[in-house]
């Protein structure tokens, strides 16, 4: 009987660490970011793993690796914007790469793998935080011209409107609080 409860405290002790019991804080600030608007354009820090599900995509010198709460699990919680290199506070991805091949480098130009926990600093911005103006302003802008094959700007309000809706109906909340984090700097999390 001893044996078993010795495994089960084991066990235990491996699921709460793998399952982010010292990311607390980070789960607590992504439910405050998914569910208001009062760190736009402010600070932040995340906890987790950089990791990639599939290929990788730089764009304008940047990429957008998943940040997790363990190195294994298949979902990311967050996808920061990093910069692309081999600098201070950058990832680098050869074009053909496994997920052992990914170099993290902290503020520090030191190089890491995918199996260290990182701590991001950087700046939140909301994406679609002024989605009801923009959506009549395009509208407006339009004056009912149309592009062939492309939805007019009435056809994209409504899309937004109804969007909009479904939040609401699903969360009480009509906002779209998608969000941008760019990391400024990078470090080994304690």
């Amino acid at each position: 009987m001893r044996k078993i409860s010795l495994f089960t405290l084991i066990l235990l002790a491996i699921t709460m660490t793998s399952c982010g019991g010292g990311d607390k804080a980070t789960t607590k600030l992504l439910k405050e970011l998914n569910s208001s608007y009062n760190y736009d354009g402010k600070e932040a820090t995340l906890t987790g793993y950089l990791t990639y599900n599939s290929g990788a995509m730089i764009v304008h010198g940047k990429t957008t690796p998943a940040l997790r709460h363990s190195n294994w699990q298949k979902e990311g919680f967050a996808r920061p914007e990093i910069n692309f290199g081999k600098e201070p506070n950058c990832v680098w991805i050869p074009d053909k790469f496994r997920l052992e091949d990914i170099e993290i480098y902290d503020s520090n130009g030191e190089k890491h793998g995918v199996n260290t926990k990182v701590t991001l600093k950087g700046t939140v911005r909301y994406t679609n935080k002024e989605w009801e103006k923009a959506t009549v302003a395009e509208e407006e802008k339009s004056g009912g011209m149309k592009i062939f094959g492309a939805k007019s700007a009435a056809e994209k309000a409504e899309e937004a409107k109804k969007a909009a809706e479904e939040r609401r109906k699903k969360t009480g909340d009509p906002n779209d609080y998608s969000f941008t984090f760019q990391a400024t700097a990078i470090s080994v999390a304690k």
